[in-house]
Parts: C-alpha cells; sequence; structure tokens
C-alpha cells in the first residue's frame, strides 16, 4: 500500500473510531460533523431506514434513552477504498440492558463514505449481528 492509500485507509479507521467515542461519550452532535447531509442507516435487516444527518444523530440519542449500554468494544475497521468511495466493517460486541432485559450481540458495523472536498463523509450504514440471547433481570 502507498503512502498516499495508507493515509486514506487511516483516516476512514479514524473516523469510524471518532464516531465510537463520541457515541459512548455522548457526545451526540459531534457525531454530525462526521455524516454527509443525506446519510442513511438501513437497520439489520434492511427495514425501515432513517435519513439525513439529524435523525443519524437523533438515532444514537434514542438508543441511549431506551438501553443502558453495559459493555462494548469495537475491532479495527477494515477498509476498502475505490476512488472516493470507501467501505469500512468494523466487528463489535455489545451488551446492553433494555426493558429489563441483558441482551448480548456480536456483529460488524458496516459504513460507507464518501469523499468530498477532500473530506471523508459517512453517506450510509448498516450493522449485522448475532444475538446471545437475553436474561430477564
Amino acid at each position: 500500500m502507498d503512502h498516499q492509500a495508507q493515509s486514506e485507509n487511516e483516516a476512514i479507521q479514524s473516523a469510524v473510531r471518532t464516531i465510537n467515542e463520541h457515541w459512548q461519550a455522548k457526545q451526540y452532535d459531534r457525531i454530525g460533523a462526521l455524516l454527509a447531509d443525506g446519510a442513511t442507516i438501513a437497520p439489520s435487516g434492511f427495514g425501515s431506514r432513517v435519513r439525513g444527518r439529524s435523525a443519524y444523530v437523533q438515532s444514537y440519542r434514542d438508543y441511549d434513552e431506551a438501553a443502558t449500554t453495559l459493555e462494548f468494544s469495537a475491532g479495527d475497521p477494515e477498509v476498502d477504498i475505490v476512488g472516493d468511495v470507501a467501505v469500512a466493517v468494523s466487528p463489535f460486541s455489545i451488551m446492553y440492558e433494555i426493558d429489563g432485559a441483558t441482551h448480548r450481540e456480536h456483529g460488524h458495523d458496516l459504513l460507507v463514505f464518501s469523499r468530498s472536498a477532500g473530506e471523508w463523509k459517512v453517506v450510509w450504514r448498516t450493522m449485522q449481528f448475532t444475538s446471545e440471547g437475553e436474561n430477564a433481570g
């Protein structure tokens, strides 16, 4: 990998880590700076979409209002870049409590980035995961 490609790869990896850090610190509005205006979340199973930067950021708030994250870890994202499009796939593990039940999931966060005016911004995201079941609390 040449220096330019390595630098672009590191920029995408850093953006993924920064999004997770802002979420965990409940600095939701700071996530918005890493998103394109029309960023979209396609939930697992590709059900109804969350469209637009504000709604995307609000989805983090909504999750934190509904659930208590007990553990979260994310691995290093694998990044593929073609021109001005990048795909980052980051493994994660999470344990959270919602409505008195504890859930543990392992999966991959998949983010699509677009480069515009030299900046990488998230344009699309989905998560694929498996659950380990739940324990009533």
